[in-house]
């Protein structure tokens, strides 16, 4: 007698909580290999960075990646003088529907040593805390007034 298991789907995969980092952490993402190892052929996929958890980050790209793709990435959060840096493999790669020359790519990271993902706990609760929210929100204002996304 055959029996079913349950497959998770959608954000049933997510094991960490997710946290905006938009306008604050500059990402570099590139694909993982012995010549990008040593500098050679290294490009920056990433233009931003949109969100971030123990399980992995949400990068918008300049071109589509390919899942299954095992990637480098580095997050510098300027605003607390701090990086992240680990690797990770591209889960999936969508175009965005708004702009054609978008894409987003949400990245799993793999081999992640415990006082990282400690360390990225530790951020998701300053950038959600309501100090946080409550220092940024007159910029937020500003750049919705101006015309600008706000973490774009």
């Amino acid at each position: 007698m055959a029996t079913v298991s349950h497959v998770k789907t959608g954000s049933e995969l997510r094991t960490s909580t997710r946290f905006q980092v938009g306008g604050v952490a500059t990402p570099m993402v590139y694909e993982h290999g012995f010549l990008a190892s040593i500098g050679i052929g290294r490009f920056n996929q990433a233009r931003a960075a949109v969100n971030l958890s123990e399980g992995g980050v949400l990068v918008r790209t300049h071109d589509r990646m390919k899942s299954g793709t095992k990637v480098k990435v580095r997050l510098e959060i300027e605003k607390l003088n701090d990086i992240i840096e680990t690797e990770g493999v591209v889960s999936w790669c969508f175009q965005c529907a708004k702009q054609e020359t978008n894409f987003y790519a949400g990245i799993r990271f793999t081999n992640m040593p415990p006082p990282l993902a400690s360390k990225i706990a530790k951020l998701r609760g300053y950038f959600t805390s309501p100090e946080y929210r409550n220092k940024t929100a007159h910029q937020r204002r500003r750049q919705e007034t101006l015309g600008f996304e706000f973490g774009s």
